[in-house]
């Protein structure tokens, strides 16, 4: 088949839940079909990772994304039925290539990874192809649960407004779409009420062969979180912890270490960062695989996501016990206790750390029930040929 590709941001390096899950499947998907990239990218450095894809793709296409925070994407966003976050992507550029290559080409389908590019769905229906909306979270319900977490905030009011804008063009999208594709059963089935329609699960996934598991002595005291701090559901997760949980495992083991790996630095966190026990790791090219070597212990005290986060699979797959919430495992199906522990409050979450940070057995059992769970479940080969019936069937009508 001839597919059509379309990702929010270049999918390489991996250092993102986004670019991972893009890469794996353009991967999986290329052994038997010919793939065009149509791709963002933020900043100029991106393009040197462009051989990676070109063993994969057969072409690619790359737009500069604009800075979110402009005033031409502020306006667009009160002007047109674009919502904020859809607005911020939103380029004459793409739209004039994407038209000029749907007439130059004969493509069987065209896959938008993610409610960022789906913005051009209606354009590509226009001309009678096959759609499939790649869904990797429900964007309303991640900006929904923000707004709800704020607690008193002076213009909450309108960011509700914001969030309906959201969730009215998504469910728009949705019924857009020959397919749409879930990550979670709980995604499916808000996708499927909406639209009345059977909605594939496309899980995330991890590469046994890239991530290693990881050996050392069990009883070290570093804590460890791997994810961009730029998106909303990891900057709300760590100010969080480090506000409400990380003082009270400090006072109970004052040899704790956190280690902070993100990109992106936001000013808020230079505050924390005067911490000593608190080390930030800036980094956009060693592999999340060699990364997850400096945690004894990881801890993902997420609380406004949607979809599944690559970043607990990874963990489980490296063998690093796990410290959650439970919406950090949502659309994964490990069990409490069993393959992670699940701690809905600061204190709870705090007893769970306190208590594997004390238990060396109890942090062997998690790191080989996780690490068992990811192989038999979260494999990217596997999930990949999942894509592909999905694919036919869609092209067998």
């Amino acid at each position: 088949m001839k597919i059509l590709f379309l990702t929010y941001d270049l999918p390489y390096p991996l250092n993102s839940g986004g670019k991972i899950r893009a890469h794996y499947l353009i991967k999986g998907l290329a052994k038997h079909h010919q793939i065009t990239l149509f791709s963002y990218y933020r900043d100029e450095d991106q393009k040197k990772y462009l051989p990676q894809l070109k063993k994969h793709c057969q072409k690619i296409y790359l737009f500069k994304r604009k800075k979110p925070w402009s005033w031409q994407n502020i306006l667009r966003s009160f002007s047109t039925y674009l919502p904020f976050p859809a607005a911020t992507y939103y380029s004459p550029q793409l739209e004039k290539a994407l038209q000029k290559e749907l007439e130059n080409e004969k493509y069987d389908l065209v896959h938008f990874e993610s409610f960022y590019p789906a913005l051009y769905l209606p354009v590509v229906k226009k001309r009678g192809i096959k759609t499939v909306m790649g869904n990797e979270n429900i964007e309303y319900q991640v900006y929904q649960r923000f707004t709800d977490s704020l607690g008193f905030f002076p213009f909450r009011w309108l960011l509700k407004l914001e969030v309906l804008k959201i969730r009215l063009f998504e469910e728009r999208l949705w019924r857009l779409a020959d397919v749409n594709l879930a990550l979670s059963g709980e995604d499916a089935a808000v996708l499927e009420k909406a639209i009345r329609k059977d909605v594939p699960i496309i899980p995330n996934g991890v590469d046994l062969t890239a991530i290693k598991k990881v050996k050392k002595p069990r009883g070290g005291k570093n804590l460890l979180f791997i994810g961009t701090l730029i998106y909303p559901a990891n900057s709300d997760a760590i100010k969080h912890f480090l506000k409400k949980i990380y003082p009270e495992i400090k006072r109970k083991f004052p040899d704790v270490k956190f280690i902070l790996v993100s990109w992106h630095k936001p000013r808020w966190l230079e505050k924390y960062l005067t911490d000593s026990s608190i080390v930030l790791i800036q980094d956009k090219k060693t592999q999340v695989g060699k990364l997850l070597g400096a945690g004894d212990v990881f801890v993902a005290p997420i609380r406004v996501a949607s979809g599944t986060n690559i970043k607990v699979l990874e963990a489980m797959a490296a063998g690093l016990p796990v410290v959650t919430t439970s919406v950090g495992i949502e659309g994964i199906k490990a069990k409490p206790d069993r393959e992670v522990l699940v701690g809905d409050n600061p204190a709870d979450f705090t007893s769970q750390v306190v208590e594997l940070l004390k238990n060396k057995e109890k942090q062997q059992k998690l790191s080989k029930s996780g690490r068992l769970l990811v192989e038999r479940l979260y494999n990217w080969a596997e999930i990949s040929q999942k894509l592909e019936k999905v694919y036919q069937e869609l092209a067998n009508g």
